[in-house]
């Protein structure tokens, strides 16, 4: 798969339109579904711009189309020849782009999707597509039709910390149940003698804290304002077409914490989660994504060089800082803590830390239940910044956690791991698959001392079930 291979600019494999049409449906039946009238909007997507940012536009004058960059990516190929002789060289790792695919094969998902950035240099490391059934489609990563569930949590912390002066170490009170947002909850000062801190509730994705947060401290305007610093609502600059992400932030404040917790109307592309990962792990500058590292004619010419470049500045880096603590959360104490395991199980968690978030939640017609994982590692100097996600329907195997650990893995050069045993619909446990261990040490260096190969991170019960009404 690796290696030079000849681009075809006409004959090309077709991809299936009929299962797009079929997915773009499912979104606009989930856009119709009891939206409230009074909603704030974020900015309407930026029209194409003729500045030298405009990636695509540079790339097409070189006769280099998406399907020619969409068939590398299926193929897991860095390198590829036009008709013309002209050489085209990606940013893509093939070892990862194949393995992620492979791990999405073996347990067959109905959809899965992966993207891996480089923070502080935007190189897009990995971009996956995968159909139930084995069909690579890349351009799953560019599509804004996944609702974004808890991953929001991580700008609605984000304004709380800079808008609203949360400290995240401070207590907040809360009554009920933590994934269950009420609208009494959100005025109840002293609480009903429970409390967390800010980090403690991004680390297990408490709804009742966050939405609590969100009217209190953030408010519409505050987190219409921060998904805008993030990109939502703007043309995302990269060498293939990107559907811009897209949020409604609604005025009414039982409405208003439910989308700050992660319920509302909020869509995102994984290729954009994953740069706004990267630009957590960067003290807040967004990377420019890109894909195309070189391009060379036939006589070897350099005829185009991608350089980093930041597409815009989000949060300040003492934020960015705060944020990763919270993340660590996930992993340590959180809604990723059996997924990953312990130091003691998991030979990566004895030499870096991770920072991350889920996020569950279920819609499209038919129903889907979409599992989100958006990770950093490692904190102490992160190096790739990833966003899994998994469209599982009723009969689960895997979730975006897991794969993210695998990613991980993978790319700093541990073994693989069992997945753990995933709770489903009405308490019904669902089966354990084992996962092929034969990974052996990557031709990239891990961080401190490396783990020896063997055992990875043991089974370790049973996970939360996801459902409409439980974003994690």
């Amino acid at each position: 798969m690796p290696g030079t291979k000849k681009i075809k600019l006409h004959g090309i494999r077709r991809f299936v339109p009929v299962v797009l049409l079929a997915l773009a449906t499912g979104w606009i039946a989930t856009r119709g579904v009891a939206l409230a009238t009074n909603r704030f909007k974020v900015p309407a997507p930026a029209k194409s711009s003729k500045s030298p940012k405009d990636q695509a536009a540079i790339i097409s004058a070189q006769g280099i189309d998406a399907k020619n960059l969409l068939t590398l990516l299926a193929d897991a190929s860095s390198e590829g020849v036009t008709p013309d002789g002209n050489k085209v060289t990606l940013s893509i790792d093939p070892r990862l782009q194949r393995e992620v695919f492979e791990l999405f094969r073996r347990f067959d998902p109905p959809f899965g999707i992966f993207a891996a950035v480089e923070p502080g240099t935007g190189r897009v490391v990995s971009l996956v597509g995968y159909r139930r059934g084995g069909e690579s489609d890349p351009g799953l990563a560019l599509k804004a039709i996944y609702p974004a569930a808890s991953l929001i949590k991580v700008i609605t912390a984000s304004a709380a910390v800079e808008k609203g002066g949360v400290d995240p170490e401070a207590a907040i009170s809360y009554c009920g149940n933590i994934y269950t947002v009420s609208r009494k909850a959100n005025h109840l000062r002293e609480g009903c003698g429970n409390s967390m801190t800010l980090g403690e509730a991004i680390g297990k994705s408490a709804n009742v804290v966050m939405g609590k947060v969100t009217v209190n401290h953030v408010g519409a305007e505050g987190l219409e304002e921060y998904l805008a610093k993030f990109g939502f609502g703007q043309r995302v600059p990269f060498d293939l077409p990107v559907e811009p992400s897209r949020a409604e932030v609604p005025r009414e404040e039982f409405e208003l914490a439910r989308t700050g917790a992660g319920f509302g109307e909020v869509y995102v592309s994984p290729l954009h989660m994953a740069t706004i990962m990267a630009a957590i792990g960067d003290n807040g500058a967004m990377p420019t994504p890109r894909l195309i590292d070189r391009i060379e004619d036939r006589h070897g010419l350099v005829t185009y060089e991608s350089r980093a470049e930041k597409w815009r500045d989000t949060v300040r880096p003492e934020t960015t800082k705060a944020l990763m603590r919270m993340m660590v959360k996930t992993i340590e104490m959180g809604t990723s803590r059996r997924a990953f395991g312990t130091a003691e199980h998991t030979p990566m968690l004895r030499d870096m830390e991770v920072a991350g978030k889920t996020g569950s939640l279920s819609g499209w017609n038919p129903r889907m239940n979409f599992e989100w994982f958006a990770g950093v590692a490692p904190v102490s100097g992160p190096k790739l910044a990833i966003v899994a996600l998994v469209v599982n329907d009723d009969h689960w195997k895997i979730k975006g956690n897991y794969v993210g650990k695998e990613a991980f893995s993978a790319y700093f050069g541990y073994p693989s791991s069992m997945p753990p045993i995933y709770a489903k619909g009405h308490g019904k446990r669902g089966n354990v698959v084992a996962v092929s261990k034969k990974k052996g040490k990557r031709h990239k260096a891990a961080p401190g001392k490396r783990g020896k190969k063997g055992r990875g991170a043991a089974k370790a019960g049973v996970g939360r079930t996801a459902s409409a009404a439980i974003p994690g």
